[in-house]
């Protein structure tokens, strides 16, 4: 999992591996601007989702780029911490990487805002591309006739709830728990590079009147 801040206390990573989380905080605002990249991006979600090594020519074949494009961006990444080189597997032909801890957390939106803003405009052009791939499958699926599974979920829900800053807590808590439940389900071959994946993007927003800030 990867976000732009922490959940805060009380929520946790119970299953990934027994050892306890080891989030990978960043704070540095040109670490930040770093990430500001659509294939470093999809490598972040890859290692850091996956638990798992993959090499530079597995990553490339995932953001369409070529291998050694796609070892320029792992070592500028390695640079700022993001992943770091694995233990050598097999034969060793071919260097392998991961990410550096479990999670990854960047610091407070307050601080270096352009950096950040950069980053999010990156993360949100690269799921409204998925939103729109999904419409035109949908759309496709229609066409043929094909009828919707009864339990399809919407291609995006929005909404507002009613919280007292207690219920807020609690809330978000509850939001992370069920994630990392189904996080730890996962096995070790599941997370291959041809695992199955479900992409989700998640924001919750307090309301801000008259410009305050909560």
């Amino acid at each position: 999992m990867s976000q732009n801040t922490s959940p805060g206390p009380g929520a946790s990573s119970p299953g990934l591996s027994p050892a306890p989380p080891q989030p990978v905080s960043i704070s540095d605002p040109q670490a930040i601007r770093a990430l500001a990249h659509e294939a470093r991006l999809t490598v972040l979600e890859e290692l850091f989702a996956s638990q798992s090594t993959r090499t530079a020519t597995e990553l490339a074949t995932r953001c369409e780029l070529t291998p050694s494009a796609m070892s320029y961006h792992l070592r500028a990444l390695e640079k700022y911490g993001y992943v770091v080189r694995a233990a050598s597997e097999g034969d060793g032909r071919e260097r392998r990487w991961k990410a550096a801890g479990s999670q990854l957390v960047l610091g407070s939106l307050s601080d270096s805002t352009s950096a950040k803003n950069a980053y999010l405009n990156v993360q949100l052009n690269a799921f409204r591309e998925r939103l729109s791939a999904e419409i035109a499958r949908r759309d496709k699926e229609r066409k043929e006739g094909k009828t919707p599974e009864p339990d399809r979920a919407p291609v995006l829900t929005t909404g507002v709830v009613f919280l007292s800053d207690s219920q807020r807590k609690d809330f978000i808590a509850k939001v992370y728990d069920l994630l990392y439940e189904y996080e730890a389900l996962a096995e070790p071959e599941a997370r291959g590079v041809d695992g199955d994946r479900l992409y989700y993007m998640l924001s919750f927003l307090p309301e801000i009147r008259d410009g305050q800030v909560r």
